[in-house]
Parts: C-alpha cells; sequence; structure tokens
C-alpha cells in the first residue's frame, strides 16, 4: 500500500520542476518560510531565485500531498520540513536525474 502512494506521488510531481526540487530540497532540516529563498540562493550559490508565488504554491502544495510538514509556532511564523514521501519523491528524482547525467557522459556532451 505504500508503494502504490509513493509511486501516485512520484508519477504526480515527475519529472520535477526546478522549482519543486528546490523547495522540496530546502526543507530537508526545519526551516521558517521566510529563510527558505535563502537557502535556495545558498543552494543553488546565487543563479535561482524563485519568485514568493512560485515558492508558496509549492508549499502549499506539497504540504497538502504530504510531501512536508507545516507548524506554526507561537509567534504565527511557519516552519517546514519534509516528511518520509518527500524523501521518497527526493530519491526518486535523484536516480531520473542520475540517468541524465549519464547520458551526457556517455554520449560525451561537452559544453561550448
Amino acid at each position: 500500500m505504500a508503494g502504490n502512494f509513493y509511486q501516485r506521488l512520484i508519477d504526480k510531481y515527475e519529472p520535477m520542476t526546478e522549482a519543486a526540487f528546490l523547495t522540496l530540497v530546502s526543507v530537508r532540516k526545519p526551516i521558517k518560510s521566510d529563510d527558505i529563498p535563502q537557502k535556495i540562493a545558498d543552494l543553488t550559490h546565487n543563479k535561482l531565485q524563485l519568485g514568493l508565488g512560485t515558492l508558496f504554491t509549492n508549499l502549499h502544495a506539497m504540504t497538502k500531498d504530504y510531501l512536508m510538514t507545516e507548524r506554526v509556532d507561537a509567534d504565527e511564523v511557519h516552519i517546514y520540513e519534509i516528511t518520509g514521501s518527500g524523501e521518497a519523491l527526493l530519491t526518486a528524482e535523484r536516480e531520473r536525474l542520475k540517468l541524465l547525467v549519464d547520458i551526457i557522459e556517455n554520449e560525451d556532451l561537452k559544453a561550448d
């Protein structure tokens, strides 16, 4: 049953958009919503940013799909953290991306 649930999530989210991927990676440890844009900037060496609309759309959808949890502390600060389902999705996406990297290497595709 759990495998079927994970497969449905994988089918829904794969291939992951960059925004979805970065959002999910950024919540692998508990993080305040206000800190997520900086976490994404750090992960991408300031090369990618998400608009707040995109970020909060992803946070809402992924919380609804049980890929992460959301809690609100006493100061009304929203804190997000990945779930086991979210980790399973990241594992599947890692394998998909690894396949693409292997193709690049095997076909000797070099940047110009």
